[in-house]
């Protein structure tokens, strides 16, 4: 297993910090009021974006403890995040998903608060709301929907892990699970929201550890789907696919992609995670291990058309990586302290700059 994500489950809880960036180019992130950037924040922040590679800080919209921007609304005009509320030894004993506006004077509203764990929520078209509502250890998620008009909340789906939007019309990714006897069993599903139509892309034997980490860890660190809904990216770290049927699977390869159509999945890398397709989806970028002792992660590219990949020199010790558009990426480095470093480099010219400026 890659170390990169044995350093970030650590008390990663449900809440994390991952710049997002939104349909006009905007990057989201909550900033320390000391002016470092962490993963999993503990202190007060407050929200920043960064616009045309500078920094406006929404400071009426502040965080006093775990805390992340998790979606953009479909226009950008709205920012979805959640807060932990925490008891006096640091534990999570509730959730508010919360909402902001982009101007600097914004000012965030809860939209609801659940004593139940809520994972992952993301906007709809229409401005409402699916999450996964984990209400009890010995259940599954629920994806569910809420309804802003009336301020309801509608059961979708039972057993769903985890969950990425692949278009705005209502189509979801999910991965859901069953029970096969001991064995539990994880679906890669197509999920169409208004209708309740399923079709199966792709499935693989759950162990106990994998399933922990699709719903601790935001669906990101996991899997991607292209915007056409053609291409998953999944990484099952010593778990084998089960469909699509691989000929060369016997060594169990971390990071597969799978192509829906052809009903066929690629071997991309023997240890990847993070795996991210450009907003184009021609390239697929993710983090392996390299060096003797393979232990030291680094960004790779990997060409979806050609299979093949290529290490991005200066990316040595990434965390973490997201697109900011088919050109650039942007990643994470870890400096000291809990606090990280957030870089950019560009796939064109392989220049490596800071994407946040000194605050």
């Amino acid at each position: 297993m890659l170390v990169s994500v044995g350093l970030l489950l650590s008390g990663c809880g449900f809440i994390f910090n991952q710049p997002l960036v939104g349909p006009n180019g905007t990057t989201a992130l909550f900033i320390g009021d000391d002016g470092t950037y962490s993963m999993l924040p503990e202190g007060d922040s407050h929200l920043v974006l960064l616009r045309d590679g500078e920094p406006v800080h929404l400071n009426n919209v502040p965080s006093n403890g775990d805390s992340g921007v998790l979606d953009w609304s479909v226009d950008g005009s709205e920012i979805l995040f959640m807060e932990a509320e925490q008891d006096k030894y640091g534990q999570p004993i509730a959730w508010n998903v919360r909402l902001s506006g982009v101007q600097s004077d914004s000012v965030p509203v809860t939209l609801f608060r659940s004593e139940d764990i809520i994972i992952s929520p993301m906007f709809t078209k229409a401005g409402n709301i699916t999450y996964l509502d984990l209400k009890d250890d010995d259940d599954l998620p629920q994806l569910t929907l809420y309804d802003r008009a009336d301020g309801t909340n509608k059961l979708l789906l039972d057993d769903v892990i985890s969950y990425r939007r692949v278009t705005w019309d209502g189509m979801l990714a999910i991965i859901s699970e069953t029970a096969e006897g001991s064995l539990k069993l994880a679906h890669v599903l197509s999920y169409d929201v208004t209708t309740g139509k399923k079709e199966e892309i792709a499935s693989f034997f759950l162990a106990e550890g994998m399933e922990d980490m699709l719903f601790l860890l935001p669906p990101s660190f996991l899997w991607d789907v292209t915007p056409a809904d053609k291409l998953v990216a999944i990484s099952i770290y010593d778990q084998s696919l089960i469909t699509p049927q691989m000929d060369d699977s016997d060594d169990q390869p971390t990071l597969y992609l799978i192509d829906r159509n052809e009903e066929s999945a690629h071997k991309v890398a023997g240890s990847g995670v993070v795996p991210a397709f450009s907003p184009d989806g021609s390239v697929l970028s993710y983090i392996a291990a390299t060096g003797e002792a393979a232990d030291v992660p680094v960004i790779y590219r990997y060409d979806v058309e050609n299979h093949e990949s290529r290490l991005l020199d200066g990316t040595i010790g990434a965390l973490t990586l997201f697109w900011i558009d088919n050109e650039t990426l942007g990643f994470t480095l870890e400096s000291g302290d809990d606090t990280y470093k957030l870089m950019q480099v560009s796939l064109t010219t392989g220049k490596i700059t800071p994407l946040l400026p000194d605050t």
